[in-house]
């Protein structure tokens, strides 16, 4: 069995299973690509009760053996810290263990350090000689953390995940500033990607043809945001830019889909510099086949982020032949020089950001070979790719292990 504790919690209800949707289609892909070698899917998670969802920013769907995954719904995760530690961090590793007669990998995602659930299930695993899988956080914790909690919980998890490197028999970091912070303690290192498009999903070679063809004067330039509206996204930057580019004599367009905190202050800043009517919310969109063919309808993203992040709108938009303009972030970083489907500016530079939209105006012959290089990039880093890999690695050094375990009894 493949087991997988998260700290993702399981909603509850009449003795039903649920979790948001978006989150099951990833563990329908762990079970389908991770876990069949080993015999199925066992998820084990804490619980709270299906009331406590919220309705605004998540959907629902039932989980359970109709899916083919086993479900060990843990502690209330409404429990305060201190009783985290008191009691319920033990009934976790208690329920955990119940899954450890038929465990043959437990594969933990590293979460939070103040309740580190992730921590002690690979704890337990190796105490009980259980072969183990390390998924790294999707985020550094140096960059989302503040203040004197911030350096205290940095300091926690640093701990936990060098050790927690050090002892699995392999890890998985996303490529990007986590991979560079860490890879240096792990065993066995893996960089990957977390893409969710399909190679179904990418644009095709005519497709693509067809759209460029449709490049030249008097067509503005189509550039497109998807995600959350939030401070560090760097879209106060992208706007200025957009404008910059436009008073430089550079039709340029911004279409952005998503919602957030941030969206009030954006459409006054569009409206304050005279460009209201060209940059375009959208509103909330939900990532699915039809979305991504909607992104097939721009020319390029534009996401110059003030600080680290790693959104899986890259990929989505890698899918749809997108090149970037983004900004000069470790995972950006990465990805250009690894992909070669994007330029890059300093944090905050919204005249080279100007700059560089108008040369993908001016020089179509750029802009084409760009959106080319995207696209063959989308077909590396489709999820059938990328799980494949996994799969090939993990087998690669679980079963000897396994093997050998055996021989030993």
């Amino acid at each position: 069995m493949y087991v997988l504790p998260i700290h993702i919690p399981t909603y509850v209800e009449d003795g039903r299973y649920y979790t948001d949707v978006s989150w099951k289609q990833d563990l329908l892909l762990v079970r389908d690509w991770l876990a069949e070698a080993y015999g199925g899917l066992t998820l084990v998670t804490p619980s709270l009760p299906r009331s406590e969802a919220d309705a605004s920013v998540m959907q629902l769907d039932e989980i359970g053996r109709d899916d083919g995954i086993d479900v060990v719904a843990s502690f209330d995760l409404r429990c305060r810290t201190r009783d985290y530690w008191r009691a319920q961090g033990k009934q976790w590793v208690a329920d955990l263990q119940s899954t450890f007669d038929k465990a043959k990998v437990v594969h933990c995602s590293a979460g939070e350090a103040f309740r580190p659930m992730w921590y002690q299930a690979h704890q337990a695993a190796v105490k009980a000689n259980i072969p183990t899988v390390l998924h790294g956080p999707d985020m550094d914790p140096h960059v989302t953390q503040t203040g004197v909690k911030g350096k205290l919980y940095c300091a926690m998890f640093d701990r936990m995940l060098r050790k927690t490197a050090g002892e699995a028999d392999i890890c998985f970091f996303k490529q990007g500033l986590v991979y560079d912070r860490y890879a240096q303690y792990a065993k066995r290192i893996e960089s990957f990607c977390h893409s969710m498009h399909q190679e179904a999903d990418v644009i095709s070679v005519e497709q693509l043809r067809t759209r460029l063809k449709q490049l030249g004067p008097g067509r503005p330039l189509r550039a497109v945001y998807a995600g959350r509206f939030v401070a560090r996204k760097g879209l106060n930057d992208a706007i200025a830019a957009v404008a910059k580019a436009n008073k430089h004599g550079v039709p340029v367009e911004y279409h952005l889909y998503g919602s957030g905190p941030e969206q009030t202050i954006l459409i006054a800043q569009a409206q304050s510099l005279g460009i209201a009517d060209r940059v375009i919310f959208h509103g909330f969109v939900r990532y699915d086949n039809t979305f991504l063919s909607k992104l097939a309808e721009y020319d390029l993203l534009l996401f110059i982020p003030t600080e680290e992040d790693t959104p899986r709108m890259l990929y989505d938009t890698m899918a749809a032949g997108l090149p970037l303009v983004g900004s000069k972030i470790p995972f950006l970083e990465y990805r250009v020089d690894s992909d070669q489907m994007g330029r890059l500016v300093e944090i905050g530079d919204t005249e080279a950001a100007a700059v560089e939209l108008g040369r993908l105006y001016q020089e179509p012959a750029r802009l084409k070979s760009l959106s080319h290089a995207a696209r063959e990039a989308g077909v590396r880093h489709s999820l059938e790719q990328w799980y494949k890999q996994r799969a090939e690695w993990t087998q690669e050094v679980i079963m000897p292990k396994q093997v050998s375990t055996m021989v030993a009894v």
